[in-house]
This record gives C-alpha cells, sequence and structure tokens, in this order.
C-alpha cells in the first residue's frame, strides 16, 4: 500500500512538473516571438471587473518597441519611453506626468509580461477556444503577495502563437481582461514616438506626479 502510494504522489508531482516546464515553453516562445517581432501595433478592447461585474471599459490602439508604448483611445492617450508616462486626459485637457510602478505598468501594456513570468511565479497550462481559435491557456500565479499581479491569464493563439486576451489581477476581487486583435509586428518608429509633444497640445496643463 504504502508502495502504491509512493508511485501515485511520484506520478502526480512528475505530471505537475511537465505541466509546468511545458506552460513556461509556451511563454518562451511567446515572448520570443514578440521580441522579435520588433515594433509591435494591435487594436484592443479592455474591461475592469469587480467581483464578476464590469465597472468600466474602453478600447483603442496600442504601439509597443521594447519597454515603450504608445495607447491612442478616445479616452486618453498615453506615452512611456522606458522610464517616464505621459497620459493626456481628452476630457479635462490635462497631461499627468508620472514615473509608473511595474504594477502600473502591466495594467497599462499588457506586453510586460514577456519580463513578468520569469520570475516569482508558477505556472499551468490548459486548452481553450477563444474566437474560434484553438489557444494555449497559460496561468501565473504569484509566488508572494508583494508581486503587483497576483494572477495573469493568457490565451495565445496555437497557429500564430499570438495573444489574444490577457486578464490580470491585483487582487480584491478587481480583474482586468485586455483583448487583442489585429496584431501586427515589424514596425519601426523612432524614439519620439513613445514621448509626449506639447507643441502638438498647446493648451494642454501639465500636472507633474514624479
Amino acid at each position: 500500500m504504502k508502495k502504491l502510494l509512493y508511485l501515485l504522489f511520484a506520478l502526480l508531482t512528475f505530471t505537475s512538473a511537465a505541466q509546468a516546464q511545458t506552460a513556461k515553453q509556451v511563454l518562451d516562445q511567446t515572448a520570443a516571438k514578440l521580441k522579435k517581432g520588433g515594433g509591435l501595433q494591435a487594436t484592443f478592447k479592455v474591461g475592469n471587473f469587480t467581483d464578476g461585474k464590469e465597472t468600466g471599459s474602453g478600447s483603442g490602439t496600442i504601439y509597443v518597441k521594447g519597454d515603450r508604448f504608445h495607447i491612442d483611445s478616445p479616452q486618453m492617450k498615453t506615452w512611456f519611453d522606458g522610464k517616464t508616462q505621459w497620459s493626456y486626459l481628452e476630457g479635462s485637457n490635462e497631461v499627468n506626468v508620472s514615473h509608473p510602478t511595474q504594477a502600473e505598468l502591466q495594467s497599462m501594456n499588457p506586453y510586460t509580461f514577456v519580463n513578468l513570468y520569469k520570475q516569482g511565479y508558477t505556472y499551468s497550462l490548459s486548452t481553450a477556444t477563444l474566437r474560434g481559435k484553438a489557444c494555449h491557456e497559460v496561468t501565473l500565479t504569484a509566488t508572494s503577495p508583494r508581486q503587483g499581479i497576483r494572477k495573469m491569464i493568457l490565451d495565445i493563439d496555437k497557429g500564430s502563437g499570438w495573444p489574444l486576451c490577457i486578464r490580470l489581477t491585483q487582487g480584491g476581487g478587481q480583474w482586468t481582461r485586455i483583448s487583442v486583435y489585429d496584431l501586427t509586428s515589424g514596425h519601426r518608429w523612432n524614439d519620439a514616438f513613445f514621448r509626449f509633444n506639447s507643441e502638438d497640445f498647446p493648451q494642454a496643463e501639465i500636472i507633474d506626479l514624479r
């Protein structure tokens, strides 16, 4: 009986380790594809949920180059040059300037998972179908409460290797869902594209939060 229990435990342990390794391989392949793709452009829809109820939504276009990004949406325009972030609010004609935290960046730019998953998270892998496409569904769970993102779920198209949906939570029953569409790669933008240009918004009030 003890031998049978030992064999069962060993089998379960092996299955869990193999699954984690496979999940990491999926993430490694997706991260490599995103990095190799150069400048990325995609449209997106984002929804915020609290205890399963949608509390806000938005849409727009995101442009990503390495750790830089620019988001253009009807509600807000955001630039991040790798250190400083500028957020222009259409309604108030204000520009908030800040040095965002890692958690804030993760909620703004879904592609920060390229570096996020490498430490501080465990992995699990399953399959899903999204928009009629077979997907790898990878779940990242934080190993420490100090991690800004407690859990992240990625649906990655098995055919193209591109992420189609990213869900993340910082806890407290609050989730953000980012659905990605029309992702293309190989774009070239100069660094100025990821910085706010005051000449384009001469009447905007600058609010420095750094």
